[in-house]
């Protein structure tokens, strides 16, 4: 558990800052279970850093580090074009002052490119991720938020037909529906790039001693 939430432990917290508490300390459970069982602690998949707190201390920004094989574009050629694939995602998670309530929705943006029917890929609203909250009520919490946009990632949850309720960005729907399904590469498995081996520490040159001049007598 982050050292920082033991504090809060034994203050009596109510109304927002209750959830905001309680939301804080389930997404540090998931983070902290993902970097214990990596094989890498220093680059768990699942990851997040504080950007802003409120009066009291708690957060009402994350950063969301998801270290996952996702689609992160697709080549600049003619149709059918391949997908490109990226390994770090960061998205931001803005809770705002009405947060929690029925218009007090939680803001999901990414900072870093993604290709997915329900995250808007360009535009003025870019990195925008579509999460139909109003389907899942205002009890869904950040960490199951959360856990769902990895799911968007590794492509186990996509909306991509023009039905209801509708994809977030048309241009990557439509790649998924006439490109990316009838090629399967939106069924992609999780192999990750292998990290290189560290680089060996330089070694220190040598310096051997000059060897004693040898003494001279001199004799009168």
């Amino acid at each position: 558990m982050n050292p920082a939430i033991n504090k809060f432990e034994d203050k009596e917290l109510s109304g927002r800052d209750a959830r905001l508490l309680q939301e804080w300390k389930e997404l540090d459970a998931v983070c902290c279970k993902r970097r214990a069982n990596s094989p890498d602690i220093r680059k768990p998949s699942l990851s997040y850093i504080i950007r802003r707190k409120n009066a009291t201390g708690l957060p009402t920004e994350y950063e969301i580090w998801y270290r996952v094989k996702s689609i992160v574009g697709v080549e600049d050629t003619e149709p059918p074009r391949k997908p490109i694939f990226g390994y770090l995602h960061k998205m931001s998670v803005v809770l705002p002052n009405n947060y929690p309530s029925a218009d007090g929705n939680p803001v999901f943006t990414f900072i870093t490119d993604v290709w997915h029917p329900n995250i808007r890929y360009s535009g003025s609203f870019k990195g925008h991720v579509c999460l139909t909250i109003k389907e899942m009520g205002v009890l869904a919490s950040i960490k199951d938020l959360v856990l769902r946009v990895e799911r968007y990632l590794k492509y186990q949850m996509y909306h991509a037909a023009n039905t209801y309720p509708y994809p977030e960005d048309q241009g990557v729907a439509e790649w998924v529906r006439e490109e990316g399904e009838p090629n399967d590469w939106v069924k992609f498995t999780q192999d990750m790039p292998e990290a290189a081996p560290p680089k060996p520490l330089p070694t220190a040159p040598t310096t051997e001693a000059a060897p004693a001049k040898p003494k001279i007598s001199l004799s009168i």
